[in-house]
């Protein structure tokens, strides 16, 4: 890990269909990166670094989210990610 990651979690979001890991240095959330899908092995293969992008995306709109876990606030900022980058 680099000396801007302590932890790494890996979470499996069901209702969003995605794999999503999250970096962090004690509480503050250094990295995210996520996979849609449920293929596993390829996530953990494939999507092991942070998303710099998604990552100063999240940031910047974690104010105006409004799930009630840190996750869901998460995949928030990812739809919105997704939808503005394809739109």
């Amino acid at each position: 890990m680099n000396k801007l990651v302590s932890s790494e979690s890996i979470y499996w979001c069901e209702g969003d269909d995605r794999y999503v890991r999250v970096f962090q240095l004690g509480d503050e959330i250094t990295g995210i990166n996520f996979m849609q899908g449920d293929d596993y092995e390829l996530f953990n293969d494939d999507y092991q670094g942070i998303d710099e992008d998604l990552t100063k995306f999240f940031h910047s709109t974690k104010n105006y989210l409004s799930g009630d876990t840190r996750i869901e606030r998460i995949n928030q900022a990812i739809w919105a990610w997704f939808d503005y980058k394809n739109n």
